[in-house]
Parts: C-alpha cells; structure tokens; sequence
C-alpha cells in the first residue's frame, strides 16, 4: 500500500481512532443524518453522481466502525455549512474593494462607466457587482504598498495550523478531525501519491478566471523545513527580493472565488454535441464536441489506485477542503492587512 494513498488514510484514521484520538462528545451524527449514511452523502452536492455512488459502496465495505464512519460524514457536513456561511464576508470585503474605489475617485466615475451615484444606488447593483473588478486594485496593493518580505511572511502556514482552525474556528474535534489531519498530510506530499489533480474547474467557458482553484492547487508547494504549506510569492531578480507578480494574480482569482456562488465547484454540465436532439446532460470534466475544460482524472482513478476496484474511499473532496483552508487563511491575513492600511490612512 502506497504511503499518503487513500488506503493509507484509511487505516492511519482508524489506528488513531481506537487508539483514543478522538473527542466522542464532538460527533452528533444523529443530528445530520437524513436518510442514513447514503443520505449523508448525497447530500454532499460537491460530488458528482457517479463520485457519490462510489462512496456510498465504499461505506458499505468500510473497516471503520459505524459510529466513527457516521460521525466523519455528518461533520463533513457540518464544516461545509460553517464555511458556506462565511462567504458571505468574502463578498461583503470585495464589494467594499470595488466601492471604495469608485468613491475615492475624482470624477467619481467608476471602472464601468457610471457615476458613483448610479453605482451605489441600491442593492441590486451591489448583488451585480462584479468581484473581479477588485483584483487590480488589490494587485495594486500589494504590489506598491506590501513588500515582498511582507507577503512572503503573509503566505506561509505551519501543517498543525490546519487542525487548530478545524478545532478553535469551526468546533470539530471529532473523527473527521483524525481524518483531516492524515489529509492535510496527503496534501503535503501529494506528487508522492500518483493522483491526478483534484480541483474542478466551475466554468462553462473557456475562462482561466473559472480554474482558479485548479491553479490555486498547481502552485501550492509545502516545505518541510520553515515556511510549512507557501507559494512562491517572491522571486530573487539581481539579488533582490521581488513579487512574483504571475503567482499573485493566480492567488488573488482564487480569492474572488472565495465570494461563491459555490463553496466547490462541480465539474460543468454539457449536452453532447453528437446528437442534436439528445437532451441528456453528461457530467464531468470531458471534452464534448467544441466544449473544451479543464480535464483533471476521473475520481474513479482515484479510487481505483489501491487496487480495491472502488472498495476505499476517496479523499478527493477532504483535499480540496483543506486546501481551501489554507487559500481562506492566506486571504483572511491579506485581508486584515488591507484594513489596517486603510483604517491608519483614515
């Protein structure tokens, strides 16, 4: 068995488990269990049908025991409502981004042409927002306020960071919590695996602003000595530190994206361009006809790695949670940098 393999994350939750990791008070899996196990799982609606028939299988078989497999699904859950719910402030800061923007401006006419009148009307407008009209002026930012020692210092996150913010922000030190913290080591030697990578790109066109995360995921590096988890902010260019302007404007689409409408994407629907009168939908990461997206592996590779023929369950969606931890610390400290520019300015 493949080290940091899904299999390995399997029997690593299950020896700290018995072993008396766990914190048996944390898990109220009666409380979001609609429909019983498959029901929890269903109701993950980051995973695609063919994703979710798998791990209902994989349930089925798994050597975990009923009360540990309940209590990781229904905090599952839990993290994601939690974090759902705090979308909102990322919206809310970008918004705020855009419209102070527009109101510091002389003529007072924002980007898209209208008065700042016009533009703060009402909150329809705001609803019509666009977020990304907030990264140049956060490229801005940091690139002219920040310095590169600065955002370096910014863009770093220990490993046991990831366990606290489960424990201290979201209240989960149940046996998701083992679980997450075997994940937060897949992710940390993730090329050792083998995997394919696990973002999805939400768009239904061909935006590079849509694969935000898949390019999020491409430049997340972790460093075993110092920094922990980092992305290569800063360059050395005739012996001087730099911002590595590319990797900042990666990082700061990944932060629009933070605003939703989705906490994960799922791979877009498309209609075969084969048969013009099909109505039926395909879903997944394909190339169909003239529809051209990003194609990370079928989860069934994932699943199929350790040779169980689907028997264990993939981590595909933990991964992608924890590496949106990280992205949603790394933001939350730019953004109280942000603030307390402003608020000194003021």
């Amino acid at each position: 068995m493949p080290r940091f393999s899904d299999a390995w994350a399997v029997d690593k939750a299950m020896f700290t488990y018995i072993s008396g990791g766990s914190c048996a008070c944390c898990g109220f899996p009666h409380l979001f269990n609609p429909g019983g196990i498959e029901g929890l799982i269903h109701s993950m609606s980051d995973l695609e049908t063919d994703a979710a028939k798998r791990e209902v299988n994989a349930a089925m078989t798994s050597p975990w025991p009923t009360e540990m497999r309940d209590q990781i699904w229904s905090d599952r859950l839990l993290l994601r409502f939690k974090m759902k719910r705090e979308m909102r402030h990322y919206r809310e800061f970008l918004e705020g981004v855009v419209r102070d923007a527009v109101e510091s401006s002389c003529d007072g006419v924002g980007d898209d042409g209208r008065g700042k009148e016009e533009s703060n009307d009402d909150g329809a407008n705001n609803a019509k927002m666009d977020l990304k009209r907030a990264i140049p002026l956060l490229r801005q930012f940091c690139m002219e306020t920040l310095t590169p020692q600065q955002l370096r210092q910014i863009f770093q996150l220990p490993r046991s960071e990831i366990t606290d913010i489960l424990n201290n922000r979201y209240k989960i030190c149940s046996s998701y919590a083992i679980l997450v913290c075997s994940v937060v080591e897949q992710v940390a030697n993730f090329r050792i695996t083998g995997y394919g990578i696990d973002a999805r790109s939400g768009g239904k066109d061909d935006n590079d602003d849509d694969d935000a995360e898949i390019l999020f995921e491409n430049m997340l590096k972790f460093e075993k000595v110092g920094t922990g988890f980092c992305i290569d902010i800063t360059r050395k260019e005739r012996e001087e530190w730099e911002v590595n302007e590319d990797v900042l404007m990666v990082f700061l689409k990944r932060l629009v994206s933070l605003a939703g409408p989705t906490l994960l994407a799922r791979a877009p629907k498309v209609v075969p361009t084969h048969d013009a009168n099909s109505d039926d939908e395909v879903e997944g990461d394909v190339n169909v006809g003239t529809k051209k997206t990003a194609k990370p592996p079928d989860d069934a590779d994932d699943d199929d790695d350790d040779g169980a023929g689907g028997a264990v369950p993939s981590f595909r969606s933990d991964r992608r949670v924890v590496r949106l931890l990280i992205a949603r610390y790394w933001a939350d400290r730019l953004i109280e940098k942000y603030k307390e520019y402003h608020s000194n300015k003021q």
